[in-house]
């Protein structure tokens, strides 16, 4: 029924062809090579079967039904999607992976006679190679694949900047994959309805926003001509989803042991995603929990029934520009003023970051500059405000507190909030944020045990922090407490040369594994560990250093009271992670 689409970007200052962009690589002439050995193949295996079975000879029954059942498996995997997705990523990631691991184990081993100069030099070879291979990979095949790009760009010292350069644009820049005809007939037969020009006027033809499972388009309700957005889900996308959430499970398994258990995590919170009269309920839940203490500082857009269903979701059109682009179009003067592009400027200042050559600051004393900043704004350039400087520290700090409130009194949080998913509005001072489709849902019992682990972080008490991780649930081989500090440090709380000893990310991570190994993490503490690293790592990217547990501090002191309005919006949510 649906046809794919050519890949085209939604931004408008890409004008081209994702399509004939990808295949400048080769990872998408591999993935082509793989789809057309399957389409081959396949039929052959179907007749091969047909063979088999009309032949009847005695002496060779046992071994032909041998053939028969390989056979049979083959045709059905080749007939399958998620098999044939699961083939064309091991037919692109395996080479890769064998070919980094010569190199880390082999060639250029740590202590190896070639020393780290060249061990460094030949992994930026490798980088240099695969990174556009696997950019096209991703690309081409789309669902979690994406997802996953995302996850990793929100942190500039996890990945080398190859491979972040293109990931970081994927968190505004998602090619589209379904046609504004397309999305009205999923919408139309979702709603039931036989004319979407009854409910619906003034269409916009192309999506306001695109994620990994769907996209967003604008209309107006034809009834009291109210904007609306309409977020719809890509046909399939659930089946793409789990076929390629077991592969990168698979793939951990074998390559990064320390971030199985997080996948499984990640796996259980996409159980939900695919139903968007699920998010429904986390928007209402939210605006419910949030807008009475932050609403002069926030807005949630408002869902609306009658326009949404399992797979479209409608709500209230939040008029603004994302809070990236705000931070980049004030970033255009500094930029002129030194003959640069803003491109250019920006990345000069996250070199800066990553070399050390530029310090993040604190949230609070940024606060303080921008304050400063904005009145000298007004004095120089009295009535405009458009261009005033943004008050980054202080948004960051309202965010943490916001995600603090959630996770730790009222025990629904939103477990993805990267920097995609907040919009500065119109009013140039309102943050809107938008995109509760991985909302986690906590019982009391794990914040009381989480709120002690925090004040044990905020505190800077190992014995405590070790202890309260275990009485957590988080099972290790050894439990030694350096460890365990360490490790929970980064995850909750900050990343400080305290912390790292000089590592980068990837390494404090192999590190903590090698010395001693997670064995079983409790349900929603990935997730909360998650949110606090993506808030830190986001702040990170704009220079603004922030300590969760710090911020977190108040509200793990204060009792979590019960919120009783949460069981009318999901209850099987709240039976199901409370049982």
């Amino acid at each position: 029924m649906f046809k794919r689409q050519p890949f085209v970007l939604t931004s408008r200052r890409r004008g081209f062809s994702l399509q004939e962009h990808a295949r400048q690589h080769r990872g998408n002439a591999a993935l082509e090579r793989i789809q057309l050995v399957v389409d081959t193949v396949q039929p052959q295996l179907v007749l091969l079967t047909r063979q088999f079975a009309d032949t009847s000879s005695a002496a060779a029954l046992r071994k032909r039904r041998r053939y028969l059942w390989v056979l049979g498996l083959l045709a059905a995997g080749c007939i399958d999607e998620g098999f044939r997705r699961c083939l064309q990523f091991w037919a692109v990631v395996f080479p890769l992976w064998c070919h980094y691991l010569w190199v880390d184990k082999v060639s250029h081993r740590k202590d190896g006679a070639q020393g780290l100069e060249a061990r460094d030099a030949e992994f930026s070879k490798l980088h240099v190679r695969y990174s556009p291979i696997i950019r096209g990979a991703t690309l081409y095949m789309r669902g979690f694949y994406l997802k996953a790009a995302q996850l990793v760009s929100t942190r500039d010292d996890f990945l080398p900047e190859v491979y972040l350069e293109w990931c970081r644009k994927l968190q505004d820049e998602v090619p589209m994959t379904l046609s504004s005809d397309e999305a009205r007939k999923v919408i139309a037969k979702e709603l039931k309805l036989e004319d979407l020009d009854a409910l619906l006027t003034d269409w916009v033809e192309e999506p306001i926003g695109t994620a990994s499972i769907g996209q967003v388009y604008q209309a107006r309700l034809r009834s009291t001509g109210e904007d609306v957005a309409i977020k719809v889900q890509v046909p399939n996308a659930e089946k793409m989803f789990r076929a390629d959430i077991s592969c990168l499970k698979m793939f951990t398994y074998l390559a990064i042991p320390w971030a199985f258990e997080q996948m499984k995590e990640i796996e259980k919170l996409f159980e939900a995603e695919f139903d968007y009269l699920e998010e429904f309920r986390n928007l209402e839940a939210m605006r419910t929990n949030l807008l009475p203490k932050w609403g002069h500082r926030i807005y949630i857009p408002r869902p609306m029934k009658e326009l949404s269903s399992r797979h479209v979701l409608g709500m209230e059109l939040l008029k603004g520009e994302k809070f990236i682009s705000a931070v980049r179009r004030r970033l255009k003067p500094l930029a002129e003023r030194e003959g640069k592009t803003v491109e250019e400027y920006e990345q000069e200042q996250i070199e800066a970051l990553r070399s050390g050559r530029r310090k993040a600051e604190a949230a609070w004393w940024l606060r303080w500059k921008a304050l400063l900043g904005r009145w000298m704004h007004r004095v120089r350039h009295f009535g405009r405000r458009d261009l005033e400087p943004l008050d980054v520290g202080g948004i960051f700090e309202m965010l943490m507190q916001i995600h603090g409130q959630q996770i730790l009194l009222d025990g629904c949080f939103n477990a993805d909030p990267h920097p995609g998913n907040i919009l500065l509005l119109e009013d140039g001072t309102t943050l809107g944020l938008i995109d509760f489709g991985q909302v986690m849902y906590l019982p009391q019992d794990f914040r009381v045990k989480l709120a002690r682990l925090i004040v044990a972080l905020a505190e800077r008490q190992p014995e405590q922090v070790a202890r309260y991780e275990s009485e957590i649930g988080v099972k290790r081989k050894y439990y030694k407490q350096d460890v365990q500090y360490r490790l929970c440090s980064f995850w909750l709380d900050r990343d400080d040369e305290e912390i790292t000893q000089g590592l980068n990310i990837f390494d404090l991570l192999v590190w903590g594994e090698s010395e001693d190994p997670v064995l079983s993490l409790p349900e929603g503490y990935y997730l909360a560990c998650r949110c606090s690293t993506t808030l830190r790592s986001t702040a990170l990217a704009f220079g603004v250093y922030i300590s969760s547990a710090a911020y977190w501090k108040p509200y793990a002191e204060e009792r979590p009271p019960d919120h009783l309005h949460l069981a009318i919006f999901v209850p099987e949510v709240l039976r199901r992670n409370q049982a």
